[in-house]
């Protein structure tokens, strides 16, 4: 499976989006799930941090919600449950994601600075950027990452084999990535009972694979 991680700057013209402007004191978090309707409308799911009273008020006003609701998870945090008519330019992405056959990986992380972290998820690297050539020109995005589609990028192991697992492990208790290096090679060889060149080879491989899945 191949991803795309990107950050998008959501149309100011989205219904949800009057939540987050400098004025409405709430904040985004995290987007747990977004679907489209067969009657075009759409239906989110996330968690909003602020104050959920005045968040109330803005979704209340608001033409285009059809129907909301918050549930408070402490005095400043809530899942909040959104029912709307989206602006044409998020209803063409939520189209495109079917029409191109990839999925959205949730939840959808909110940045610092209000936009969206996206990892889109699809079989072939055509699949997923063809996606990206069709988003309406108003919604703002930038790249990341283009690679692998890992699922949970904090388990860096979990891209390795058992035996490049099994050598790290020794590696990291032995002090091999330790500043200055306490062991080399022929420490980790000897312990595992393996020749120093198949040591070698292993971490090369291990360094290649963790590194090339980081988002720089």
């Amino acid at each position: 499976m191949k991803s795309v991680t990107v950050l998008v700057s959501p149309p100011t013209n989205h219904p949800v989006d009057h939540l987050f402007t400098s004025e409405s004191r709430v904040q985004r978090e995290r987007i747990f799930n977004l679907t489209l309707l067969e009657d075009g409308t759409f239906v989110l799911l996330g968690r909003i941090r602020g104050d959920l009273t005045h968040a109330r008020e803005i979704l209340s006003a608001e033409q285009d919600v059809l129907g909301f609701s918050i549930s408070e998870q402490d005095a400043n945090v809530g899942l909040v449950f959104v029912h709307a008519r989206p602006p044409p330019s998020i209803r063409r992405i939520l189209e495109l994601r079917r029409e191109h056959g990839v999925f959205f990986d949730l939840p959808i992380e909110a940045t610092e600075e209000g936009q969206l972290k996206l990892t889109i998820v699809g079989e072939t690297n055509s699949e997923i950027t063809g996606i990206l050539d069709e988003i309406p020109a108003e919604i703002e995005i930038s790249v990341e990452r283009i690679g692998p589609y890992i699922e949970d990028p904090k388990s860096m192991t979990d891209l390795l084999t058992d035996r490049q697992r099994e050598i790290l492990e020794v590696a990291l208790a032995s002090g091999y990535y330790d500043v200055p290096r306490r062991a080399t090679h022929r420490d980790i060889a000897e312990q595992l009972e393996l020749a120093v060149p198949t040591v070698s080879e292993h971490l090369q491989k291990i360094e290649a694979r963790i590194f090339g899945a980081l988002e720089l």
